[in-house]
């Protein structure tokens, strides 16, 4: 698992608990998830999606990839993955 979520309460969190941690984004990210590099720093929760067209006007149209970051994201148990897909972190 590269980025588990740690136990507050009775749930599990992603990221910093604390108040006015910084500014998103807090990590750095590099890579792409198409070049299967992607990989990021810290531990706030990533959310990745690749979206590819078939067709643009007769040519092939390039993937194009945006992701999310969320700060203390909640999840109902603790030590589950909070990145989907799993983001390797550097």
């Amino acid at each position: 698992m590269a980025n588990p979520t740690v136990a507050a309460g009775d749930q599990g969190v992603a990221g910093p608990t604390t108040a006015n941690a910084g500014d998103l984004p807090l990590a750095t990210v590099t890579g792409t998830l198409a070049g299967d590099d992607f990989s990021a720093t810290l531990t706030t929760a990533i959310r990745h999606s690749v979206c590819r067209s078939e067709k643009g006007y007769g040519n092939a149209v390039p993937a194009s990839e945006v992701y999310s970051e969320t700060q203390s994201m909640r999840y109902a148990y603790a030590d589950v993955e909070a990145d989907s897909p799993a983001v390797t972190r550097t």
